[in-house]
């Protein structure tokens, strides 16, 4: 082998050692610093990309976790709402029961009847101010843009997230059912009727019967204006007569009066009429002035809390349905974690022993390239004299 000072082989070599050798600490060391198999995409490209869509699955799996447990507490408010109704609906039948009974005269069945009517407006002020976050859910839908005393009779709908992707089995669709006094049949007392005037008075007899919900047509003329005020609502009425339509001016302005106020949207009211008179009532009142009315104020009563116990059969259907969806999704969300981390995650116990090695050899190859460098000097005897 010849003996040259050009190049020194040996030297060269320990350095591409030296510089592997460095590479491979660099490498253990941020590993075993940030915990991650993978910190780039050099480190491995399949696996970045992988790790990448677990990661989205995680997120959205674990968002979707408490959008069923949030979905769940909403609709506990609502079935807790529930409990509640039913509650007042048992003491209305009670007081029903008891009404029923003719040892009770007028004066007890009024004051059972004041009850009665306290009830009701309690069943309505829950129905209108439950809530979650501020959504209301049991006075029906698009309840949020109407005052707090309108009462809707439809349904609220709600469809829950509770899934990672955006496929129709990542939701959940839940109705609750109105439950204020009208959507359940036993709205309050008898419509008031507050007054009548009219423009001209060609002798007829006009009246308003308040307590009896009673209002008499007399007779009237041609293009009178009759105005009515039912609980605080004014309707106009404007006699008109179609050639021989209304000989019979009572009944014909009856049944015009009576057209008006239905279209006035005055809630819940029906009206029947006959000979002149329009009797006004609320549709599903509950009247247990006599021992009659009790008895079918019973039967009505007990089809509002069958709606109540069926609208809590499905919310508890749902929120068990709920917690059986939190507990798959819980398992899920643990294994995809599982899964990526192994394949991002460091192995301590590999890599402390790569680094050992790395260490071990980096002294190696720096000891080599000194002795390298020192085994040219022999050259310099040689050259001596």
């Amino acid at each position: 082998m010849a003996l040259t000072v050009a190049t020194n082989t040996g030297a060269l070599m320990a350095q591409a050692a030296a510089s592997s050798v460095n590479k491979e600490l660099e490498i253990s060391m941020e590993r075993l610093s940030t915990g991650k198999r993978i910190n780039s995409a050099a480190d491995d490209a399949a696996g970045v990309a992988i790790a990448s869509r677990l990661t989205s699955e995680i997120k959205g799996t674990n968002q979707a976790i408490r959008n069923a447990m949030d979905a769940q507490a909403l609709i506990d408010t609502a079935e807790g709402a529930h409990v509640e109704i039913s509650n007042l609906l048992q003491r209305m039948r009670e007081i029903a029961v008891q009404s029923a009974n003719d040892t009770n005269d007028a004066n007890d069945r009024a004051a059972l009847g004041d009850e009665m009517t306290a009830l009701t407006a309690e069943i309505d002020r829950i129905a209108n101010v439950t809530s979650w976050a501020g959504k209301p859910l049991l006075d029906g839908p698009a309840s949020s843009a109407n005052a707090a005393s309108t009462e809707q009779t439809g349904n609220a709908s709600f469809s829950f997230h509770i899934g990672a992707g955006n496929s129709a089995a990542d939701e959940i669709a839940v109705n609750i059912a109105a439950t204020g006094s009208s959507a359940l049949g036993i709205a309050g007392s008898a419509a008031k009727p507050q007054s009548l005037t009219e423009t001209a008075d060609t002798g007829g007899a006009f009246a308003v019967d308040q307590s009896a919900g009673t209002i008499t047509v007399g007779e009237v003329a041609d293009t009178d204006v009759l105005k009515v005020k039912i609980n605080g609502t004014e309707v106009t009425t404007t006699v008109a007569f179609a050639g021989d339509a209304y000989e019979d001016t009572v009944t014909g302005v009856a049944a015009q009066m009576k057209a008006n106020i239905e279209a006035a949207g005055i809630a819940g009211l029906k009206i029947s009429q006959s000979a002149g008179i329009l009797t006004l009532t609320v549709g599903g009142a509950i009247d247990i002035s006599d021992a009659d009315l009790a008895q079918a104020a019973i039967g009505t009563i007990d089809a509002a809390m069958t709606k109540i116990n069926n609208q809590r059969a499905d919310l508890g259907a749902v929120s068990n349905r709920l917690d059986s969806t939190v507990a798959n999704m819980t398992n899920a969300s643990n294994n995809l974690q599982a899964g990526r981390g192994r394949i991002e995650d460091a192995d301590f116990a590999a890599e402390t022993t790569n680094l050992a090695k790395a260490q071990i050899l980096q002294q190696a190859s720096t000891a080599m390239l000194a002795q390298a460098n020192a085994a040219k000097q022999n050259v310099l005897s040689l050259l001596q004299g």
